[in-house]
């Protein structure tokens, strides 16, 4: 969980700079890019992360259990439930540890995409992409001089949860990894949270000149911090794995 609060504070300072700074300009077109019409956009961004976590950690939950059906077969009925109870523990660390070591991938990729030596794994997704700021420009277009409601500004935010992208990408994995829909919808509402000083920031920037200027620095700040969030990670999952040590400090348990 802290990990994944790390990696929206740091990592959105390169990421989202680029990204959410067009879509502030968008959100500013329909008159939500500032008060409290922005805070709802917040919430509603927030709010489709934990819905994608909740998602992403039931399905995580679903895979494992679906391990540890097949590491059951053949156990003796007199010790069927404790069988059950040791190969589902076994199957959720194994999914895991995979997990933690696939989003240590991705944060590497993710570090080199926000520093320009790869392209951006949004590139996968380019037709979606433009699906979704299609739909967006028609969304923000300002009829007549009326001010969006509330439910105009909730519903312009889940829109925004919903755009692709590999940071968001990479916090579903540890989300999925979590092996419950409880504590993926947990930690996708953290990682929401983490992110509201950047966006709120960029919501700022975006309506001055000149904002872009700042964003070959933000990249290199937050292409740090994913570095280290992927380092984290892969320690995770070899941990998950027993072929390295859990390290704790304290009750935090780092890797």
């Amino acid at each position: 969980m802290l990990a994944v609060f790390v990696l929206g504070l740091t990592g959105s300072l390169g990421h989202c700079a680029t990204m959410c700074g067009g879509v502030s300009l968008l959100l500013a077109r329909r008159g939500v890019a500032q008060g409290w019409r922005w805070l709802l956009v917040q919430l509603g961004r927030v709010s489709s992360y934990a819905f994608l976590g909740f998602l992403a950690g039931w399905t995580g939950q679903s895979l494992a259990q679906g391990m540890a059906m097949g590491g059951e077969h053949g156990a003796h009925s007199g010790h069927m439930a404790e069988a059950a109870t040791n190969s589902f523990t076994s199957g959720l660390g194994a999914w895991q540890g995979g997990l933690a070591l696939v989003t240590a991938v991705l944060a590497f990729y993710m570090a080199l995409a926000m520093l320009g030596r790869v392209p951006s794994p949004e590139l996968i997704f380019v037709r979606i992409t433009r699906l979704w700021g299609q739909l967006m420009r028609r969304l923000t277009i300002q009829k007549r001089s009326e001010q969006a409601g509330p439910l105009t500004a909730f519903g312009l935010g889940i829109a925004w949860g919903f755009l692709p992208c590999g940071l968001v990408l990479a916090a579903l994995l540890a989300a999925a990894a979590t092996g419950s829909p409880l504590l993926g919808g947990l930690t996708m509402l953290v990682f929401g949270l983490s992110t509201l000083p950047l966006t709120w920031g960029m919501g700022l920037l975006a309506r001055r000149s000149g904002w872009q200027t700042a964003v070959p620095h933000l990249r290199l700040v937050g292409a740090m911090a994913v570095v280290l969030f992927g380092v984290q990670m892969s320690l995770r999952g070899l941990a998950m794995w027993g072929w390295v040590n859990h390290l704790h400090v304290g009750s935090v348990m780092l890797w």
